[in-house]
């Protein structure tokens, strides 16, 4: 019995132990809510002694202006706010139970402080606020020109900071000069009708650009009483509370963010709103005109661009012309072989005809005579011996034989001509590389059948998409230089061929060659080893830049004295 009487003590011991020395506050209570019994956590926590509380109710620890339920149910749970000693109020969860003994009804209440819990759900209610507002501000960055961004950025720190009065200035690369860019709407209509400058120096502004001069956060929770302050201008809204922030890129101080006149003192979490939104509104609008500044001078570029085509197709256009020019008398003579002939034809042709009609005359006048051994068939018979007539029946069909030969020649003349330049034909278009070399070789060969003889060792090409007409040009320039370089008789060897990816082509000369200084500067515009007068220095220039443009490469072999082999490589397609 003694046993058990001990074991109960020391276990009632113990609970009395843990009730004590247990965190939470823990009350016994009669069924009016007076107080019966009261731990440690309670005295600490109220600051009234054990004595005090004791001879209290639950109620007198009640904040008033806090609720709290009405009702006595068995068990319930519900936050309120408490009163200590000194007036001051806590927010707590209070868990009450009633239970019976002996007759008796009792409450028993176990009260926590959820001081820190609160300050823990504002503090993510306040985060998640802010992160709302940087994602609604990065949102509504490509959707308002930068004033009024700026206006809307302010505004969200204005309300997260519960501040009245919000503005924010740029600071210029001297650092020496400021600009106010933008008050917050909520400043200009309700609280600020002041003229102010946008622009002025750092050492006329009040002590709100302390942020700029120590470059770091200030706060003035006691504005009036600040000495050094420099007064505000008629109409500018009283100041009571201030926080001023730089934002700071590099070194240099780039925007001053200022919110003031909230109800209570500034704090270090609202010095950390301010500065974020400071530097993601600053990175933001650095972003936006750097883009601004990219498409300005990309359009720039573009336009440049543009015109750097026309001047060089007009430079193409013009060594076009310069090359048909230089050809142009070998042209003309390849065209006044067969003129002359068909002209020279045409002379007889007349003359035939005329002594043709002249014998069917003589006929004529015979049918009317009765008598056919008259003196007018021996005229007629005369006739036809005086001019000929057996050889001129003979001949006439070789005139028009030797006529319609030399008007082909003069078509194919003109046909190659057509084909080197791809009249009507200027854009990317499939195209045979032999028939622009063919015709190609034919407008350029006058050129050179005096002196070389042109050897073609074509291989299986496939059509290339390309710009024909330049291709072609690429060709001229390489064939006249190639002839060009060989100086009383030659061989010129034009060598084609594919590969799984391109096509290639080689122009080769038994020319004079170049040395290696000659050949590092071949594709330079201007460059020329010609005498002055025979050549412009763009030929090459304009060829590299032409097979660059598809994407493709021209490459030269030579050694002085034995020749130059031109290699060009082009993909199938671009």
């Amino acid at each position: 019995m003694d046993e058990s009487f001990d074991a109960l003590v020391k276990l009632e011991n113990q609970f009395n132990f843990l009730l004590r020395f247990a965190n939470d506050i823990i009350f016994l209570m009669d069924d009016e809510g007076c107080i019966l019994e009261a731990n440690d956590a309670s005295v600490q926590s109220y600051g009234w002694s054990l004595e005090e509380l004791l001879s209290r109710n639950i109620r007198d620890l009640q904040d008033p202006a806090a609720p709290v339920p009405g009702c006595k149910a068995a068990g319930v749970l519900f936050e309120t706010r408490h009163m200590r000693r000194d007036g001051s109020t806590f927010p707590v969860e209070v868990s009450r139970r009633l239970f019976e003994h002996e007759g008796r009804t009792y409450q028993q209440c176990i009260v926590r402080d959820i001081t820190q819990r609160e300050k823990m759900q504002s503090r993510l209610a306040r985060d998640a606020k802010r992160f709302e507002g940087l994602l609604k501000l990065n949102e509504a960055a490509s959707e308002m020109p930068e004033k009024e961004f700026m206006q809307f950025g302010l505004e969200w720190v204005e309300t997260l900071t519960s501040s009245k009065i919000a503005f924010i200035h740029f600071v210029n690369d001297d650092q020496e000069s400021i600009e106010l860019v933008a008050w917050s709407k909520a400043t200009r209509e309700q609280y600020c009708t002041a003229e102010y400058d946008t622009h002025y120096p750092a050492a006329q502004a009040g002590i709100w650009a302390d942020s700029l001069r120590q470059r770091q956060a200030v706060i003035f929770n006691d504005y009036a009483n600040y000495s050094d302050k420099h007064g505000l201008p008629e109409g500018h809204s009283a100041l009571f509370r201030l926080i001023s922030v730089p934002v700071v890129e590099g070194e240099k101080v780039r925007v001053i963010l200022g919110v003031g006149n909230k109800e209570t003192d500034y704090d270090s979490e609202d010095v950390e709103i301010a500065r974020l939104f400071g530097n993601d509104m600053w990175r933001i609008i650095r972003r936006q005109r750097l883009e601004a500044e990219l498409t300005s001078n990309l359009e720039h570029q573009r336009a440049l661009n543009k015109k750097l085509e026309e001047a060089q197709s007009h430079l193409l256009q013009s060594e076009k012309m310069a090359s048909l020019g230089q050809l142009s008398a070998g042209v003309a003579h390849e065209l006044n072989n067969p003129i002359g002939f068909v002209y020279s034809n045409m002379g007889a042709l007349e003359v035939y005809l005329n002594d043709i009609f002249s014998i069917n005359s003589a006929y004529e006048a015979l049918e009317l005579e009765s008598d056919t051994d008259s003196k007018a068939l021996e005229q007629v018979r005369q006739l036809k011996r005086t001019v000929d007539y057996d050889y001129i029946k003979q001949d006439i069909f070789q005139l028009m034989s030797q006529s319609k030969d030399g008007l082909a020649r003069m078509r194919k003349i003109v046909q190659d001509l057509k084909d080197f330049s791809h009249v009507g034909e200027e854009g990317w278009q499939w195209a045979d590389l032999h028939k622009g070399l063919d015709s190609t070789l034919n407008i350029v060969w006058n050129e050179l059948k005096y002196k070389c003889r042109i050897v073609k060792e074509y291989g299986t090409l496939p059509q290339v998409y390309c710009m024909a007409s330049q291709i072609n040009q690429v060709f001229l320039n390489l064939l006249v230089n190639a002839g060009q370089a060989i100086q009383n008789s030659g061989v010129i060897t034009i060598r084609t061929g594919a590969e799984p990816d391109g096509v290639w082509v080689e122009i080769a000369d038994t020319g004079q060659g170049m040395t290696s200084e000659q050949m590092r500067r071949i594709f330079e515009p201007f460059y020329t080893t010609k005498p002055v007068g025979e050549g412009t220095g763009l030929g090459l220039s304009l060829s590299y830049g032409i097979i660059q443009k598809h994407n493709g490469r021209i490459e030269v072999k030579s050694e002085l004295g034995k020749g130059s082999v031109m290699h060009i490589w082009l993909p199938k397609t671009v």
